[in-house]
């Protein structure tokens, strides 16, 4: 017997799935319903129980509805990158790294290989970032990459390159956590 939690769960679901996970994106909260076997009524119900614990959100009048970042993390999913002061890319808050997280990790690996090359470094201090580049690579193979891993990854490359006296990458490092 499927219970209120878990018919909760299917609808914000496929509102997710309705609106690409976009937050900025409205769809048709009975629409949303019917996908899931739900008549007007309940569908509505289902919605506002959704609204009020901040899940979703209305946008029109006639029933446009989104997904918020709330309901995103109800999912499991993290929600866009957010920009830092500087304008660069952070690691996302959730519990799993989302696409925009999966981009701007991949995008710094590069960077990071691209700035060793031209580094003095110990070698023990080269094979510490060079397996930390690596268990960011194999992470990222995951269907669900934690953030917590990641952020810890980059706090351990972030400390090797203030031991290798390289400012700018410590400092890029630093502004992704």
């Amino acid at each position: 017997m499927e219970t209120e939690e878990d018919k909760s769960k299917e609808y914000l679901t496929e509102l997710y799935r309705l609106t690409g996970g976009d937050t900025a994106v409205q769809v048709s909260m009975y629409e949303v319903g019917a996908a899931i076997g739900l008549d007007k009524g309940e569908a509505g119900s289902l919605a506002e129980e959704l609204m009020v614990l901040g899940q979703a959100e209305l946008r029109t009048l006639a029933g446009g509805i989104s997904i918020t970042a709330d309901g995103l993390a109800v999912l499991g999913i993290a929600v866009a990158a957010p920009q830092s002061a500087d304008n660069r890319i952070q690691l996302s808050h959730g519990p799993v790294a989302g696409e925009s997280d999966r981009q701007a990790m991949q995008q710094l690996s590069e960077e990071i290989k691209k700035s060793i090359s031209g580094l003095k470094l110990e070698y023990d201090l080269l094979e510490e970032i060079v397996l930390d580049l690596k268990t960011i690579e194999v992470h990222l193979l995951s269907p669900k990459p934690k953030t917590a891993i990641l952020r810890e990854l980059l706090r351990s490359l972030h400390a090797a390159f203030e031991k290798a006296d390289a400012g700018q990458t410590a400092a890029r490092l630093k502004a992704m956590l």
